[in-house]
């Protein structure tokens, strides 16, 4: 949704980049860089939005990363108009801007979760998790002994799930988080695979993370289940606050 909204702003000239936020920016030199630069082009690989400018017969993709509270903001309008977590459209959380001849791109965060760096930094990536096969993705799990959820969670492995979509699939595929990936047989596996798949075109269409059966305001111990309504149950489980049913995920 984020890079369907920014593909807008491909074949713009930047005239100038705000990048004074050190924490979200932590390369501000780098980043502005870009400034006189047109951007051909916009891509997204798991969690990353990538910015792809041509300055001066180079390209150099922008990488950003928006976090749990983080949006994009395209001439005034964003894609996703409140968030759980919630952005806001004070300027004060505008922590990355793209100023153009005409319009703009910000990056709005109130609380600085964001990240925008140049691709030439980027850890590497497993393959997308919107677009993985089912022999690709066994293969990458591959009977690791670690907890499928930190599994999951693990951006080299498979690239593009957060804490809460890993909730909702291991919810839906009625899998323990805290159970070992050598553990899963190949059916459960192919479970995992498919409710990967579905939970990622259903809040795709609902416009985001926080949008799952499992939202916000179920993501406390007690919370009745969204599939059976039992009291659900609060963890740890890859260093990552985690919530399951403990009568159906086994």
């Amino acid at each position: 949704m984020f890079r369907r909204a920014s593909a807008a702003v491909i074949g713009r000239r930047i005239t100038s980049v705000v990048a004074d936020d050190p924490i979200v920016v932590p390369t501000p030199e780098v980043v502005r860089a870009v400034s006189g630069g047109r951007v051909v082009d916009v891509v997204r690989h798991g969690k990353v939005m990538g910015i792809v400018v041509r300055h001066q017969r180079r390209e150099q993709t922008i990488d950003v990363h928006f976090g749990m509270s983080g949006r994009v903001i395209v001439d005034g309008r964003s894609p996703i108009e409140e968030l759980a977590y919630g952005a806001s459209d004070d300027s004060r959380w505008h922590r990355f801007v793209l100023v153009f001849e005409r319009g703009s791109l910000v990056l709005s965060d109130p609380r600085r979760f964001a990240r925008v760096t140049s691709a030439d930094d980027r850890a590497p990536l497993g393959p997308d998790a919107w677009s993985i096969d089912l022999r690709t993705f066994r293969e990458r799990l591959g009977g690791r002994r670690t907890a499928v959820k930190a599994a999951l969670l693990d951006q080299s492995l498979v690239a593009g799930l957060g804490n809460m979509l890993v909730d909702e699939i291991l919810m839906l595929s009625a899998v323990d988080p805290r159970r070992s990936v050598a553990s899963l047989d190949a059916r459960t596996v192919a479970s995992i695979h498919r409710h990967t798949r579905a939970v990622l075109d259903r809040l795709w269409k609902r416009g985001g993370s926080h949008a799952g059966d499992l939202a916000a305001e179920l993501r406390r111990p007690g919370a009745p289940c969204p599939r059976d309504g039992a009291a659900m149950v609060r963890g740890t489980v890859g260093g990552r606050t985690t919530f399951w049913c403990p009568q159906h995920q086994f």
